[in-house]
């Protein structure tokens, strides 16, 4: 599942957007309007890098896609 939050006032240091992935009920991912990167969340996705070099990137641009709408 993916959640995606956007702020029309953010304050207090919070991103005005923020995506987070989760499975089975745990984070695996996030990316959000201050650091503007889809991150790891979890040990375990990591491991993703070895066979897709460019998950990350891929990913990051979707969520990116999706602040900009």
């Amino acid at each position: 599942q993916y959640f995606y939050t956007a702020v029309s006032e953010p304050n207090q240091g919070l991103p005005q957007f923020i995506t987070v992935g989760y499975v089975d009920g745990h984070l695996f991912s996030q990316y959000d309007s201050i650091t503007r990167r889809e991150q790891p969340r979890a040990p375990w996705i990591k491991k993703v890098e070895e066979f897709d070099s460019q998950y990350w990137d891929k990913q990051t641009q979707i969520s990116w896609d999706s602040e900009q709408a």
